[in-house]
C-alpha cells in the first residue's frame, strides 16, 4: 500500500522540528509535508494548506496546529481522510490568555523577543528544562515577525465547539496528563463531541511529540492502520 501522506501543523512559534520525533518513527509508512503558517489567522492557514493538499490526506496539529487542523477538518473537503488533534482545544482564547498574550505581543513589538521566545517556551515546557530549551530554540528561529503574527491568529481564532458534530473523518484526539495549557477535559470535550472520535491521554506535559515521542507515533501508527487504511 502507499503511504500515508500527512500534513503535519506545528504549534505556536515552532517548525517541523516539534514533529520529527514522531515523523521519523513513521517514515516507512508516511510521506510527510510540514504547513507553513505563513498567513495572518488561523483561517489563512487553513486555505494554505488546502491550497496544496493531495488526495486521500490526513492533516495532524499540535496545539495552535490543532486550531488549524480543526479548521482544516471543519471546511468538509472531499480530499480529507483524517484529522488528528494533539495537545488543542476547540475553545476562543479565554480572558487570562488574552491578557497574559499581549503583554507578550507588547514586548514583542518593544525590542523584547529574545525574552518572550524564552517566557513562551517556559510556559509549553511545563518546567522541563531540556523542552524549553528546545521550544525557545524554534521561537527565535521563527523570529519576531513570524511569532506577532501567529500569536494575533491564535488570540482571534473562532469558537469551533458547536461546530464539532459536523466533523465526518476520523479523528483521533491526544492530551497529556500534565498540560496545563490544554489539560485532558478540553481533549475530552472534543473527543465527545466528533462522532466516532478517539481519545488518548498520555504521560506528559504540552508537547506531546517532543516528551513522549513513541507513545504518539505508536498512537497515530496503529490509527492510520485501523481507522484510514479500512476507511480507504
Amino acid at each position: 500500500m502507499s503511504k500515508h501522506k500527512i500534513i503535519f501543523v506545528p504549534g505556536l512559534a515552532s517548525d517541523g522540528r516539534l514533529w520529527q520525533p514522531v515523523i521519523d518513527p513513521l517514515s516507512d509508512i508516511v510521506e510527510s509535508t510540514i504547513a507553513r503558517c505563513s498567513g495572518k489567522s488561523i483561517t489563512d492557514f487553513a486555505d494554505e494548506i488546502l491550497a496544496d493538499a493531495p488526495d486521500g490526506f490526513v492533516i495532524a496539529g499540535i496545539s495552535m496546529g490543532g486550531y488549524v487542523a480543526l479548521e482544516v477538518a471543519l471546511r468538509g473537503d472531499t480530499r480529507l481522510a483524517g484529522v488528528a488533534l494533539l495537545n488543542t482545544n476547540a475553545r476562543p482564547a479565554s480572558t487570562l490568555q488574552l491578557q497574559r498574550s499581549t503583554a507578550l505581543l507588547e514586548d514583542a513589538r518593544r525590542g523584547l523577543f529574545d525574552a518572550v521566545a524564552g517566557k513562551l517556551a517556559e510556559t509549553v515546557a511545563g518546567g522541563k528544562v531540556e523542552v524549553a530549551a528546545f521550544a525557545a530554540a524554534m521561537a527565535r528561529r521563527l523570529g519576531c515577525d513570524g511569532y506577532l503574527r501567529q500569536q494575533q491568529a491564535v488570540l482571534n481564532r473562532p469558537d469551533q465547539r458547536s461546530l464539532l458534530p459536523q466533523i465526518a473523518v476520523p479523528t483521533l484526539v491526544i492530551a497529556g496528563d500534565d498540560d496545563r495549557i490544554c489539560p485532558p477535559s478540553l481533549a475530552n470535550e472534543i473527543a465527545r463531541s466528533v462522532p466516532g472520535a478517539e481519545l488518548e491521554i498520555f504521560p506528559c506535559g504540552h508537547l506531546s511529540t517532543v516528551e513522549v515521542p513513541e507513545m504518539v507515533s505508536a498512537s497515530l501508527r496503529d490509527w492510520l492502520s485501523r481507522r484510514i487504511e479500512a476507511r480507504a
